[in-house]
């Protein structure tokens, strides 16, 4: 399992800080000035007072276009300039902003509202609302102090200065949007990898834990076989081949035994810890009543002889059904559960169903202590040791349910 880093996953999702975002947040107002070029263009060519003099509306589509593409490097600078295009088209001799003015006014000081610094973004709608107010000024001394005019003026200026800070407010709340999705995004990283450092630290402890277990298991083996074939070689003649033999397949033995626990027994817990009862479905009973008495109602049947089990899949079978019966206290609370322990000679079935919780079941009880797995990662990796399956998940009837097999490989 590979394990990636909170870092390496920030980089993943792009830190919004260069390379290739950089260029994208880049292409947005270029694009748009390229757009705002040919829109201008197309106004003015179709547009008869501006196709009879050119110039004016010509120069002031030049300053929005280059405003809105110095933008994508000085988002406050390329609005300012955007709305410097007001009192241009006003001292060039129009009345107010041509089309693609009216879009660039718009426009810049949002993409400021969403890329600037918002300490200071607030420095763009303020340089538009002044140039409009210049614009609509010089219009107004251009037709007259009338009552007309002055309602005239202040009506534009009014409108212009609610189109600028509007559209920058709603910048401001994208970026904000934006930033907030951004360290999300980051968070999500970050719990990513420490979900996969958490499962990647269960998966080795409890490998650690089934070699513990295989280690007893193996170890008792070696250790009977020693002593049965000492019991055999005591039938012999000293001075024969065969006792010779047995004494060498003994101290064979002697030395897998201790080889094995200076290898395995590495993984032993160095606290001291009570003495505990060898993990075995012959228990099943006992751990059955002892769930019972935390106030899980556990139905047991069991079918088949499970004494006869090979030694460690009897102790994965039991941690299977040992962490099953937890999962129900935790998860479910008290509600009616049914363990079925099915052994023939070849296959080991252990099943684990509850029924669903109750609706406004009260507080559960915690689930009694004891060298569990944890959860499905340990059970999934005890069922593979052996080459079995597990199944778990929902039941028809609303309830969950943990089926676990094990094949048996039955000596000829």
């Amino acid at each position: 399992m590979v394990v990636r880093r909170p870092a390496d996953n920030v980089r993943a999702c792009g830190d919004g800080t260069g390379g290739v975002t950089g260029v994208r947040r880049r292409v947005v107002p270029l694009g748009a000035a390229v757009v705002l070029a040919v829109i201008g263009t197309v106004e003015i060519w179709l547009d008869d007072a501006f196709s009879a003099a050119p110039v004016t509306p010509a120069v002031a589509l030049a300053v929005v276009v280059a405003g809105t593409a110095l933008a994508a490097w000085l988002p406050i600078a390329g609005a300012a300039v955007v709305a410097a295009a007001f009192p241009v088209v006003v001292l060039g001799g129009l009345n107010g902003p041509t089309g693609a003015g009216v879009i660039g006014f718009f426009l810049a000081p949002g993409w400021a509202g969403y890329r600037a610094d918002p300490r200071r973004s607030w420095l763009a709608p303020l340089t538009a609302q002044l140039m409009a107010s210049l614009g609509t000024w010089a219009a107004g001394r251009a037709a007259g102090s009338t009552v007309g005019s002055l309602g005239a003026m202040a009506w534009e200026n009014l409108f212009f200065g609610l189109l600028c800070w509007g559209a920058w407010g709603v910048g401001l709340l994208a970026g904000r949007l934006r930033h907030r999705a951004r360290l999300l995004a980051r968070l999500a990283a970050a719990l990513e990898a420490e979900r996969d450092a958490r499962e990647h630290a269960i998966l080795v402890e409890e490998r650690q834990r089934i070699a513990r277990d295989m280690h007893d298991a193996v170890a008792h083996s070696i250790s009977v076989m020693v002593l049965q074939l000492g019991a055999i070689r005591s039938t012999l003649p000293d001075d024969t081949a065969q006792a010779a033999m047995m004494r060498d397949v003994e101290r064979l033995g002697r030395e897998s035994v201790h080889e094995l626990r200076a290898l395995v027994g590495i993984l032993r817990d160095s606290a001291a810890s009570e003495p505990v009862r060898n993990p075995s479905l012959t228990r099943a009973e006992d751990l059955v009543a002892e769930v019972r008495a935390a106030g899980l109602p556990v139905d047991l049947a069991v079918e088949g002889d499970v004494g006869r089990l090979p030694p460690a899949v009897d102790v994965s079978a039991y941690r299977i059904l040992q962490e099953a019966l937890a999962n129900v206290l935790r998860h479910a609370g008290t509600v009616p559960t049914r363990v079925a322990v099915h052994h023939v000679d070849d296959r080991l079935s252990v099943r684990v169903d509850n029924d669903a919780p109750l609706p406004g079941q009260g507080q559960r009880p915690p689930a009694p202590s004891g060298p569990g797995g944890h959860g499905l990662v340990g059970m999934r990796e005890r069922v593979a040791v052996y080459g079995g399956s597990l199944t778990v998940g929902p039941r028809p009837d609303g309830g969950f349910g943990v089926h676990a097999a094990f094949p048996i490989v039955v000596a000829p």
